[in-house]
């Protein structure tokens, strides 16, 4: 099947947990949710639709930092009106670098799109202040990898994994592993969402090592990239 592969790359990123209001905690890599809405923001549409698998590869090691900001006119934070200004403590990625893989109905849309550099919307990591420019790389053709015939096998995988495809973590020397809980998984409209999904990634971008299981919910498809390495996409 086709993948399309392009890269993100800014000077910061801010992926807001949901579950934080005071201080505006960070995912450590752009979410399920805010790549969709991305991939809407290219093709011009409000809310992102049609099938839609990509996979998240670290091309940077996750840094972030600390920053208060003053939220001008955001009263809901503290019920001072539109005026209301309140320095607030927000936690942002440093450098962000993400290569991205997509397969789906939109892929010759978006491939020409983003070769071209043209988007309907603004295209951003998380918020506003964040913008960036998707950088084109390939479309390539991978094969899907049969879960039966791998969960024997030790895979390794260049991108994030959800932790339902998981079987087995395995332990490899300098591989330090980051476990990230309850990012939303799916927007039905109306800032309304459904279902939520763990994942698994090494913080300096190395590949992921794991024995699949043979099947998971939601589904996550492998596809071979390499000889050795594989890709998850979810």
């Amino acid at each position: 099947m086709k993948v399309l592969i392009f890269d993100l790359q800014a000077k910061l990123a801010h992926f807001r947990r949901p579950d934080t209001t005071s201080t505006h905690v960070t995912y450590p890599f752009i979410t399920r949710t805010a790549l969709r809405g991305m991939l809407g923001s290219i093709l011009g549409m409000e809310e992102f639709r049609g099938e839609a698998w990509t996979g998240i590869q670290l091309l940077s090691p996750v840094k972030t930092v600390s920053q208060e900001l003053s939220l001008l006119g955001k009263g809901f934070l503290g019920g001072g009106g539109d005026s209301f200004n309140r320095p607030t403590s927000i936690e942002l990625v440093v450098n962000p670098h993400y290569r991205i893989y997509y397969q789906g109905e939109h892929l010759e849309e978006l491939a020409a799109a983003i070769r071209e550099q043209r988007s309907v919307y603004h295209t951003y990591l998380g918020s506003a202040f964040a913008l960036t420019v998707p950088r084109y790389v390939n479309v390539v053709e991978m094969q899907m990898v049969s879960l039966d015939e791998a969960k024997t096998k030790e895979l390794h995988s260049c991108t994030v994994v959800p932790v339902q495809i998981i079987r087995q973590l395995s332990v490899h020397p300098q591989v330090q592993y980051g476990r990230v809980g309850g990012i939303l998984y799916e927007s039905i409209g109306g800032r309304r969402f459904r279902g939520a999904v763990h994942v698994v990634y090494e913080v300096e971008g190395k590949p992921v090592h794991f024995y699949p299981r043979s099947s998971a919910s939601p589904e996550v498809r492998i596809l071979a990239s390499g000889q050795e390495e594989v890709v998850c996409l979810w």
